[in-house]
């Protein structure tokens, strides 16, 4: 088991700041997070300690005395992240700047959530000692899931095509079969904190709304830099817009498509493949999808006013950014009276957002502010319950 990195609730703030602000001197972070220069000073010092972060001169800048910038130490720390296509699961192993290092594809063939829970931790534990990563440096494992979760503790209810999740262990499965700690979270909300957090060249890309195009229509929202799931995890379904008796801009929806006009893909995998004659079904699809999720932009603009929606999921990159273009082709409706709909783009994390945002979520847990409640927090105040991981 990894000795649990424990930071205050002041330290979080610094750290988060570190990575939605890449290379920052200690001035900016003490205007940024309004606490005093000798505040900042003395826990950056406890931060410097544990290998968390670096401070390196500015080399960049005018003569003189250069400035020293604060940056995350990517290789001190990892996670761990794990997404499901119907025929195969992707594991991936990534560092603090949200990097892939090593990745395994591996077949699902089985109905039994200890089986998949008990491959992707060999995968894990393959990859770790491959590049001789310590099990203590690894922070968690995020699991992201195609499915809902009910109103009963730990109960999933998943996408049809995911047997394998269509049962109340699941989550319990694969929180005991890893020996880290093991966070579940929907895919959707899991790429909206993959993008949050790694991919939003704007610090105040705040509320975030993404759009995950997977077997279904998902999304998620980073509001106040934590996610949003509502009062049971399950916020921020798009889908509810197109009826399952209608076309919809879903990728089963594509692939259903492409099938009809005698393309036969069994997943999204295989889209990269695509021959040049499915090419004109792909654009039909493109142009219907797009526009109805113009649909999507406007609502989510009404009930979240966020700043920045961002397109993506398990589709190719280029089929994503012709979605943006399509969404963008013509003016929509504002949600109301003198209201624009907010900013659209695609994905900056392509077809690795569903992996990435997975890995994501032990980092968010370890080290943001929106994973700790502020009230009675032991976190307070500079306070660790237990002592910090050395630095190496």
């Amino acid at each position: 088991m990894p000795a649990t990195l424990e930071l205050s609730l002041n330290e979080r703030r610094l750290v988060e700041l570190i990575f939605k602000n890449r290379g920052v001197a200690r001035i900016e972070l003490a205007q940024l997070s309004g606490m005093t220069g000798a505040t900042v000073t003395r826990l950056i010092a406890s931060l410097l300690d544990v290998g968390l972060i670096t401070e390196e001169p500015d080399r960049s800048g005018a003569q003189g005395q250069p400035r020293r910038l604060l940056q995350l130490q990517a290789r001190r720390f990892f996670a761990a992240g794990v997404t499901f296509s119907v025929t195969r699961m992707e594991v991936v192993v990534i560092d603090l700047s949200g990097s892939i290092v090593a990745t395994r594809s591996v077949e699902v063939q089985t109905g039994r959530p200890e089986e998949v829970a008990e491959a992707a931790q060999a995968a894990v534990d393959e990859m770790l000692t491959e590049l001789s990563i310590l099990k203590s440096d690894l922070l968690g494992i995020g699991v992201s899931v195609p499915g809902n979760f009910g109103t009963a503790l730990n109960l999933l209810k998943a996408h049809p095509f995911f047997p394998a999740f269509e049962d109340g262990r699941a989550i319990e499965a694969f929180q005991e079969a890893f020996d880290v700690p093991c966070y579940v979270e929907n895919d959707g909300t899991a790429a909206a904190l993959g993008e949050y957090v790694f991919a939003s060249e704007n610090v105040v890309d705040d509320p975030l709304f993404f759009i995950h195009i997977g077997h279904g229509v998902g999304g998620g929202a980073v509001i106040d830099g934590k996610p949003y799931g509502g009062a049971h995890g399950n916020a921020c379904l798009p889908g509810v817009l197109y009826p399952y008796d209608h076309p919809r801009p879903s990728g089963q929806d594509l692939l259903a498509n492409l099938k009809k006009a005698g393309f036969h893909l069994r997943d999204f995998e295989d889209m990269g493949a695509m021959p040049p004659a499915a090419r004109s079904t792909v654009i039909e699809w493109i142009t219907r999808a797009g526009a109805q999720l113009r649909q999507t932009v406007r609502v989510a603009t009404a009930f979240f006013d966020p700043a920045r929606i961002v397109v993506g999921g398990r589709l190719p990159g280029d089929l994503n950014k012709r979605l943006v273009e399509t969404i963008l082709s013509e003016p929509i409706e504002g949600p109301s009276r003198g209201l624009p709909t907010a900013p659209v783009s695609v994905s900056r994390l392509g077809i690795r957002a569903g992996a990435v945002g997975a890995g994501c979520v032990p980092f968010f847990r370890a080290f943001f502010t929106g994973a700790v409640a502020n009230g009675g927090s032991a976190y307070l105040n500079g306070r660790r319950p237990v002592p910090r991981t050395p630095a190496p």
